[in-house]
């Protein structure tokens, strides 16, 4: 019986991760992963099952991970103030960027056709629920479509900044004048 090498795994998983962030999955070649890796072709379908079985094992984690993340924080942050929230949320999700940047580029941006396209809209339904938790109780028709449109341009806003390559401190710099933009007054600004 032969046993799968943590090293070999993680130059395949590294491999796959820049082709995919360089070309999309579908562009993806697995013959250059493959290469990437210095592992053969054959070889690397001992530890993965094609390009989708790699893709899995590179996004999964992210993809589950940071919509939950959203929620949970929610869930245990008793903070009635949006405004007040909306900062807890940022450093979690800026650690999420951490781990995860090229991943949820790959989600954001190179994952069309496959299950895992949903990714942007997925993250933004997870932040308008939080918005919509956090400024009323009972919710109009309103407060509903302004919510998942403000959490809509504020997650790419920070798609975007992610896209551009920025360091933590320059991104944290920016991201608390998106704050004051499009949370300050939140509920005010709504009626």
């Amino acid at each position: 019986m032969r046993y799968k090498k943590k090293d070999i795994n993680d130059r395949i998983l590294e491999a796959g991760r820049d082709e995919y962030f360089a070309k999309g999955f579908r562009a993806g070649n697995i013959s250059a992963i493959a290469a990437n890796s210095g592992v053969p072709v054959g070889n690397l379908y001992r530890y993965f099952d094609g390009k989708s079985g790699l893709l899995d094992a590179i996004v999964k984690p992210a993809y589950n991970e940071i919509p939950k993340l959203v929620e949970n924080l929610a869930t245990y942050d008793t903070t009635p103030d949006l405004e007040e929230y909306m900062p807890k949320l940022i450093k979690e999700l800026l650690d999420a960027f951490d781990r995860y940047g090229k991943e949820i580029i790959i989600l954001c941006d190179k994952c069309a056709t496959t299950r895992y396209e949903d990714f942007s809209e997925k993250l933004v339904a997870s932040v308008t629920r939080v918005v919509l938790n956090k400024i009323s109780a009972d919710p109009n028709d309103s407060d509903r479509l302004m919510s998942e449109l403000i959490s809509t341009a504020f997650i790419h806003s920070l798609l975007d900044l992610l896209r551009k390559g920025f360091d933590r401190a320059t991104m944290e710099r920016i991201i608390e004048k998106l704050l004051v933009f499009y949370f300050r007054d939140f509920n005010d600004r709504l009626r």
